[in-house]
């Protein structure tokens, strides 16, 4: 988490106010000094609903209380004031992410109960990989599938632009605002990473783009497929599995440049056949397997 604030706050693209840390301290009456209790982190964003209006998110990244103090309501009190302060900022939306099957699950499910609001929304799956054997074996067998089906293909697939077009931006808004959009996305719109254009990629048919992988550094031993999109009718077609494919053979098996060890990315069980893709053939190759909730609380 410190990796991620540090990055984000000396982005270019960062705003004062996007990360915001509430804090307790504790008085050590011995040694009569100030010492850290706990600690929430959270991201403010805007958000687009269904009316195409937008509305401030508070989102809870971190939530963290010293071992010798928990059980005595530290962070369900840290809690109430970052709700209490997005109230008197304006926001609309408390959002917290809570990792399924995690020993934390369990109490964090206390803090957010539902007779206080809370309400729980499915989550994503956040999927890490290590490159190695399994990775390329099931690289091969996507391959094999995809050399099969595109013999007839009428699309094409590009190199990404190093600097976005105006069409590639219009098109992903588009995206963005279907009901279908992003089947490995959850970015909003404060998106503050730029894309790795040598390992992401364009799709398009008869000159217009229908989809797109597009990737980025998470560090630079590991690359996030963050977007991931074909128009509809495209989904059954080879052309995702080949975007995906030629991706990682080229940041991951590629002889020519230094492999990059490890790959990260988010898929949405909403979106169920790349979801189903996700489950049956990366499951089995990965390093760690995610679900996670939303707990979403209206403020009014």
């Amino acid at each position: 988490m410190r990796n991620y604030a540090k990055k984000a706050i000396s982005s270019d693209n960062a705003k004062p106010s996007t990360l915001i840390a509430l804090g307790v301290e504790w008085i050590d009456a011995e040694l009569g000094s100030q010492k850290p209790a706990a600690l929430l982190l959270a991201e403010a964003s805007s958000v687009s609903t269904d009316n195409q209006t937008d509305s401030k998110e508070l989102c809870v990244l971190s939530l963290v209380v010293a071992k010798p103090l928990r059980h005595q309501g530290i962070a369900r009190a840290l809690l109430a004031h970052a709700v209490q302060r997005a109230q008197n900022e304006g926001f609309t939306v408390v959002r917290f992410p809570i990792p399924l099957q995690s020993k934390h699950s369990t109490a964090l499910h206390k803090l957010t109960p539902p007779s206080q609001g809370w309400s729980t929304t499915p989550g994503e799956v956040i999927v890490n990989l290590s490159i190695g054997e399994p990775v390329e074996t099931l690289l091969q067998r996507l391959e094999k599938v995809v050399a099969h089906q595109a013999r007839s293909a009428s699309w094409e697939m590009k190199p990404f632009p190093e600097q976005q077009t105006s069409s590639l931006r219009q098109r992903i808004s588009l995206a963005e605002a279907s009901q279908g959009a992003g089947p490995l996305q959850t970015d909003r719109q404060n998106d503050q990473w730029a894309p790795a254009a040598d390992y992401s990629r364009l799709l398009t048919d008869q000159n217009e783009i229908i989809g797109w992988l597009i990737t980025h550094f998470v560090s630079p031993n590991c690359l996030r497929y963050a977007r991931f999109w074909v128009n509809p009718g495209w989904e059954k077609t080879s052309a995702p599995l080949a975007m995906l494919a030629d991706v990682i053979r080229s940041a991951h098996f590629n002889q020519q440049t230094a492999a990059i060890p490890k790959g990260c990315f988010i898929s949405h069980p909403s979106n169920q056949l790349l979801h189903h893709l996700v489950v049956k053939q990366f499951k089995p190759v990965s390093d760690s397997w995610m679900q996670l909730e939303h707990r979403v609380l209206m403020i009014t």
